[in-house]
């Protein structure tokens, strides 16, 4: 029995002297340990060293790289020494995807905060097609000062394993407890201006009267990101109109859109608010009377143009038990600097639009109303359209399944910011 015991020891002392052997075999790889290829790049081996004590190595390399295929690869390298114990080790090879990652923000990309209110994050979710889910790497930065007026930014970036980086905001308004009247309003231009916007051919990007950078400064847009994105937007008018058809057509297809309303139209249908809101389209302010709110810019107006935004926000609360997307629309698209400045510091967004035509005084039949739609769409379209007209309600559905075939998709305008 105790040369057995012997025996055993003896066997283990020697197993793991052979063993530890395999603790001095040391591979060194030449060049990176990561490599980036674009796609259908050729990869060009650097290779790797091998010794044992001071005794060279051969090493072996294996794996398989497609250049074409967008992925992570593994090269392995493996060295044996004498006492045939193995060593291996790695060498990872990135073949680039050209498609960045893509972060969706939850809740809106525009937040109204009043004074001393604090921010909340909404939260948010990254994906990559190659990656798959990203959302615990994004990095959130920017500090929201909640008593401090004006548009403060929280930046979302993440970036996948092929070093794409995608960068998206969320605008956070800070705005007064109460408004009032400002000294400054009085030296901002308040003349009255109507809407322009020049019908461009070949479906190119509108050009406006005013340029979209002067608009945003006021939170104010008339057309998307140039991406295939359509924003439909309808505008009231009166009470004789097609919008519960028009949100039939919308739910069969699968689409959301704005709806741009004035105060009695809400009151006077309740059940079509609430169905607007459980179908998640966008209610904006249309104003209380449809006034031209430049003609209340002014300091002895003033409490009458806040009623006019204010009131219509109460009757969708009352309506809905929600408050009110804090986005408007000029009534007949009758605007002024001021006006604008107005809303903006009630903390509203302004939207006009970059595709219309004359549908609001007279029957349009199906085929004239999806010729005059088909031939003004273009890269981030807001189109302005009347649900009093019926050929708008009947060609709806062509004009959607015509400008999916086409790769659009379609958004409401909040989420232009």
């Amino acid at each position: 029995m105790q040369k057995y015991k012997i025996a055993v020891i003896v066997f283990f002392i020697i197993w793991g002297v052979w063993i530890s052997t395999c603790f001095f075999i040391k591979i060194e790889l030449n060049g990176p340990k990561v490599i980036y290829l674009e796609p259908g790049e050729v990869y060009e081996e650097y290779g790797a060293n091998a010794s044992f004590i001071n005794t060279r190595l051969s090493v072996k390399i294996f794996g398989t790289i497609n250049n074409k295929e967008s992925r992570e690869y593994k090269i392995y390298y493996s060295a044996r020494n004498m006492f045939g114990l193995t060593k291996k080790i790695t060498r990872t090879v990135i073949v680039k995807d050209r498609n960045k990652p893509k972060i969706e923000l939850k809740g809106s990309p525009y937040v109204v905060l009043k004074e001393g209110e604090n921010y909340k994050e909404l939260g948010y979710r990254a994906t990559d097609l190659e990656d798959g889910n990203l959302t615990k790497k994004v990095k959130v930065s920017g500090m929201i000062t909640p008593t401090k007026i004006g548009t403060q930014i929280v930046t979302y970036e993440v970036c996948d394993k092929s070093k794409n980086c995608t960068k998206v905001y969320r605008k956070i308004n800070v705005i007064k407890k109460d408004i009032s009247y400002l000294d400054t309003y009085d030296n901002i231009d308040n003349q009255i201006r109507g809407w322009g916007h020049g019908n461009k051919r070949n479906h190119e990007r509108n050009k406006a009267d005013v340029s979209q950078e002067e608009l945003a400064k006021y939170n104010a847009y008339y057309m998307g990101p140039d991406e295939k994105v359509i924003y439909l937007t309808f505008d009231e008018g009166s009470n004789d109109t097609y919008v519960k058809e028009i949100l039939d057509v919308l739910k069969e297809k699968k689409v959301k859109a704005t709806f741009f309303l004035c105060r009695q139209y809400m009151i006077d249908n309740k059940d079509l608010i609430k169905r607007m809101e459980q179908e998640g389209h966008i209610v904006g302010n249309h104003t209380h009377h449809h006034k031209a709110m430049p003609k209340l810019a002014n300091r002895d107006n003033f409490n009458d143009y806040v009623k006019e935004l204010t009131n219509v926000s109460k009757t969708y609360k009352e309506i809905t038990g929600h408050d009110m997307p804090l986005i408007y629309r000029e009534p007949a698209g009758e605007w002024s600097y001021r006006s604008l400045k107005i809303a903006q510091d009630m903390g509203y967004r302004t939207y006009f639009w970059s595709a219309a035509y004359v549908d609001f005084e007279e029957d349009l039949s199906k085929q004239e109303a999806l010729s005059k739609m088909m031939s003004l769409y273009h890269n981030g379209v807001i189109y302005l359209l009347h649900p009093k007209n019926k050929g708008n309600y009947l060609a709806l559905g062509d004009f959607i399944d015509n400008m999916h075939k086409l790769g659009y998709r379609f958004d409401t305008v909040d989420h232009i910011s």
